[in-house]
């Protein structure tokens, strides 16, 4: 929920921005009507940004940052064990804004710059799971392999629409990192 304000900073039209294309798409992050849900005039959008382009370049930085950069460096910092690290990603995994996920998904079907940028993404969320499995002890191409079967997992969860409900995130999380570590 983004608060309403007189005055409106550059986070706030980024967590607007974000919100919107969480429930309608990239085609719901448009200037007027963002204005209108935060109480402000559009001069306050254009304080921050050039053009509904610069808003849409900026949500994209904050959702790598948000549900990528800030995840892996989350996860890491907070050490432990192969498997502990895995849960830990899991745990964000089921925890992520599937609106969001299908919002962007949606307009990179329509922008290849966007496409390219999701790609990219895509892969290092890949590298980074394979990576904690191999220190599982589980062999690269192994590692790779469920690695890939995991993100596709999160993929589909994407497209089903509907995130896991809270009460059932523990036991899922749970049988997700299990069979990945004990998968022959």
């Amino acid at each position: 929920m983004v608060e309403k304000s007189d005055k409106m900073n550059r986070d706030g039209w980024i967590a607007a921005a974000l919100a919107a294309m969480a429930e309608g798409g990239v085609e719901k992050v448009r200037v007027e009507p963002l204005a209108k849900s935060l109480g402000v005039t559009k001069g306050s959008f254009y304080w921050h940004f050039a053009d509904r382009g610069a808003l849409l370049e900026a949500l994209l930085e904050r959702w790598i940052e948000m549900q990528t950069g800030s995840v892996i460096e989350d996860v890491e910092g907070r050490g432990g064990s192969a498997a502990d690290i895995l849960a830990n990603v899991i745990g964000h995994i089921v925890k992520m804004d599937v609106g969001l996920e299908v919002g962007l998904r949606n307009w990179a079907a329509t922008d290849a710059r966007v496409r390219a940028i999701i790609e990219q993404v895509d892969a290092r969320r890949i590298a980074h799971l394979a990576s904690i499995l191999e220190r599982a002890g589980i062999p690269g191409p192994a590692a790779q392999q469920r690695a890939r079967f995991l993100y596709c997992a999160f993929i589909g969860e994407v497209a089903f629409g509907r995130p896991i409900p809270p009460e059932e995130r523990p036991t899922a999380s749970k049988a997700v990192r299990d069979m990945l570590l004990r998968w022959p």
